[in-house]
């Protein structure tokens, strides 16, 4: 037997149903000991989030999950998400630091691309921290590289509200802003139901122009997340974006008191976002490389993050 068959066959992968476990369940709290392992190895200082909204994050939508064990012992998880709009899901796969490079992963993205065929999906994409093993393993194996993702946080609190009153007051002839909240349904991408969602849009005539969405988890949550859709063609470069993004940022100074920080990406060759988030007071965080799978018909590996 070769090496890589030996360990191969001292891990065992298995589909999950989240459905049927506990928030606060043995199986659950295994799992979630693994990402947040993960994720302190990768992405040091990243906040996991509670047993409570990872189990509704794994039960959301046609969510596909899959484990890794090893000895009886849970050493890796694996996520597809299926795509809203496309054809290309979303992957995640994390395995525990004490556990890589020894076939885990490889295991766990057979699962992924088989998954992904049956539902006739193109591929899937992941995103995996810059210089880490993922990123390694990505480039080894010649996958296709997307796009690099700059992680940034906001210490929310740290901004006066003048300051922000003053961009928000700045004239913008011909465009108007629009402000919108609702409750996230079942399956939304990146909440979960309970979560409030929070939408500043400029609009030119009818039509919007430019947007920014933020997650507030639970509507009570110390950290939102904010998902920037930039102003493009004509509108590109007038100032509308910092215009649509202060205003957000003074919507949740003034309505939701306990958030105390605000999440956000921004694609690295953006450096137009990058330079707005900066001036607002972002910082980076970490980094991230997106790579895609494109998924045929015979057995395809996935970078273990």
């Amino acid at each position: 037997m070769t090496k890589a068959a030996d360990r191969a066959a001292r891990v065992r992968v298995a589909r999950a149903d989240p459905a049927r476990e506990e928030p606060d369940g043995p199986r659950l709290r295994a799992w979630h000991a693994v990402v947040t392992a993960s994720m302190a190895e990768d992405a040091p200082g990243t906040a996991p989030v509670d047993p409570e909204r990872f189990h509704a994050l794994l039960t959301g939508g046609a969510t596909a999950v899959w484990t890794a064990t090893r000895a009886g012992q849970v050493v890796g998880l694996a996520v597809l998400r299926p795509p809203s709009t496309t054809a290309t899901g979303r992957a995640y796969v994390h395995v525990h630091p004490v556990h890589r490079r020894r076939g885990v992963g490889d295991e766990l993205v057979a699962a992924l691309a088989a998954e992904a065929r049956a539902r006739g999906l193109r591929g899937a994409v992941a995103a995996v921290p810059v210089g880490g093993t993922g990123d390694a393993f990505c480039l080894r194996r010649g996958l296709t590289r997307v796009r690099t993702l700059h992680h940034l946080l906001l210490s929310l609190r740290e901004l006066h509200p003048g300051w922000l009153d003053e961009m928000v007051a700045v004239e913008h002839p011909g465009y108007r802003l629009v402000r919108a909240a609702r409750i996230a349904p079942p399956g939304r991408a990146g909440a979960v139901p309970g979560d409030v969602l929070l939408t500043v849009a400029a609009e030119h005539g009818r039509k919007v122009v430019g947007c920014t969405e933020v997650v507030v988890p639970g509507g009570d949550g110390p950290r939102a997340t904010q998902h920037d859709r930039p102003p493009a063609g004509d509108h590109h470069g007038l100032g509308l974006d910092l215009w649509v993004k202060a205003t957000m940022l003074r919507l949740l100074y003034d309505r939701y008191p306990q958030v105390i920080e605000v999440a956000t990406d921004s694609p690295g060759d953006d450096a137009e976002l990058l330079a707005v988030n900066r001036h607002l007071g972002f910082w980076l965080h970490h980094r991230t490389n997106e790579y895609r799978l494109d998924v045929g018909s015979g057995r395809e590996s996935w970078p273990a993050s």
